[in-house]
């Protein structure tokens, strides 16, 4: 049988010993617990000040960069409203336009945007240029005012209805990275004049560069968006990429102070998105609007790409953006300028991407799918105003 082992406690020790009654703790540690007490509230405070400026200059601090982050699809038609001709709401398939995400970055978004290939950080310059915020703001928002003329003035005149325009110059709403202009031009100059002919409207400038062949050297007649003085600069024709022999600037332009008289009132809300990258999604929601078959034959089509007076469709950027969340949304085609088809396709997947150079080569695309020219009137057909 086992034995146990008899517990044997220490003596008791006399009054004013190392210890205490029972329970009670040693004398001695009394001083040096509360001494440590004082050691670690202290660190304590200094780690948690730490850290909160460490979260402040992570998420908080403003740096001179920019990310670019897929943004969504829109459907335009629940924001067009049209007066003054019949409409046909009720349709199978759908226009969207897409969105990018400009924020300026933190160190924690520069982070995010090294681990996720969706999201792009780029140079405060390449967003503001020489603008303030504020500046740059106020231009986009005109940017898509113009666009949504433009779409206006493109749908309605597909359609065989004459609009007379008016306007005081061809604003340069972005300039392409690797072209001559680049070095003299940027976003929100505006162009007066070519070889001392005025330039009236954006198609005014189109129109005389078209007339030149690629490496001829032309002066513009520049003022700032504002109005002002108007300095002169030189610029060499660039090759179109979709036609060696046309030449370009390799910039896109809104007319500034644009007027038109428009026979149907068309209202678009874009609400608080900027820019002027919507402008053949617009041009393509209005004539769905007012055709009474669906202009994308009952598929999902989504749009980037600038709408310009004389039918041409320019580039704006972001497209890297725009085709994740085209194929995050599910649509079936989307459209891009030529000059963005590469980068498009790149990033599309099994995304089907085709490119355009103006509203034509858009209706020819979509009448592949029952819808564009297939549904349209000829051009030669007038619409009568209702």
């Amino acid at each position: 049988m086992d034995t146990a082992e008899p517990t044997v406690l220490p003596p008791y020790p006399p009054s004013g010993g190392d210890e205490g009654p029972p329970g009670a703790p040693p004398d001695e540690s009394v001083g040096p617990q509360r001494w440590w007490t004082r050691r670690r509230a202290v660190a304590a405070v200094i780690s948690l000040s730490l850290l909160t400026a460490a979260a402040l200059i992570v998420f908080l601090w403003k740096l001179d960069y920019y990310t670019l982050s897929p943004g969504s699809a829109r459907e335009t038609a629940p924001f067009i409203q049209i007066e003054g001709a019949p409409t046909f709401p009720d349709q199978e398939g759908m226009v969207d336009y897409l969105t990018v995400s400009v924020k300026q970055a933190t160190p924690a978004d520069a982070f995010l945007a090294w681990i996720d290939p969706a999201i792009d950080i780029v140079d405060a310059e390449l967003v503001l240029g020489s603008q303030t915020p504020s500046e740059n703001r106020e231009l986009n928002l005109q940017l898509m005012a113009s666009s949504k003329d433009s779409a206006t003035y493109q749908a309605l005149q597909r359609l065989g209805y004459e609009i007379p325009i008016s306007g005081t110059g061809a604003v340069i709403a972005s300039v392409a990275a690797d072209v001559p202009a680049a070095a003299v031009l940027e976003r929100g100059d505006t162009v007066v004049s070519v070889d001392g002919r005025p330039v009236a409207v954006s198609q005014d400038l189109s129109g005389q560069v078209a007339a030149l062949p690629p490496g001829a050297v032309i002066e513009l007649g520049v003022q700032p968006f504002e109005g002002g003085d108007t300095r002169v600069v030189s610029v060499e024709l660039v090759v179109r990429p979709d036609d060696p022999t046309r030449s370009m600037i390799g910039v896109s332009t809104f007319t500034r102070d644009l007027t038109f008289d428009f026979p149907v009132q068309v209202t678009i809300d874009s609400g608080q998105v900027g820019g002027p990258s919507a402008g053949l999604a617009f041009t393509l929601g209005i004539l769905d609007a007012l055709t009474p078959e669906s202009i994308t034959g009952g598929a999902r089509v989504a749009t980037t790409g600038t709408m310009e007076l004389d039918g041409t469709v320019g580039p704006v950027g972001g497209v890297h953006q725009k085709v994740v969340a085209a194929s995050r949304e599910g649509v079936d085609l989307m459209l891009v300028p030529s000059a963005e088809l590469e980068e498009a396709r790149r990033y599309g997947g099994d995304l089907r991407i085709e490119p355009v150079d103006d509203l034509d080569d858009a209706l020819a695309v979509l009448a592949t799918m029952g819808g564009g020219d297939a549904v349209l009137p000829a051009p030669t057909e007038a619409v009568p105003v209702g």
